[in-house]
């Protein structure tokens, strides 16, 4: 069961990674500037660290486990968080100068 999740996990970054891959090629084709390779691998990860945390919070809220909102904010807020500050960080570009 463990491998099947992992595999998932991987399956799903990897779809993330394309999306951001395919994006960044339009911005290039367009002229604009464009990021490729580890940047978009962080970002990736930033996002799949979102996406799995905030999913898993949202179980937690709507499941009935009589989770409190206290232990999903403080389970559910700083990965997710530290996921959108590393896909941030790795996609922000810098300001073009005139």
């Amino acid at each position: 069961m463990l491998n099947l999740l992992i595999i998932g996990l991987v399956f799903l970054g990897l779809v993330l990674w394309l999306l951001l891959h395919r994006h960044e090629k339009r911005r290039m084709a367009r002229g604009l500037p464009s990021h490729f390779g580890f940047r978009l691998i962080f970002a990736a990860a930033g996002l799949l660290t979102m996406l799995v945390t905030g999913g898993c919070a949202l179980l937690l809220a709507t499941a009935g486990l009589h989770a409190s909102l206290q232990a999903i904010a403080l389970y559910g807020v700083p990965p997710f968080a530290v996921g959108l500050l590393v896909c941030w960080l790795a996609m922000r570009r810098k300001k073009e100068r005139s």
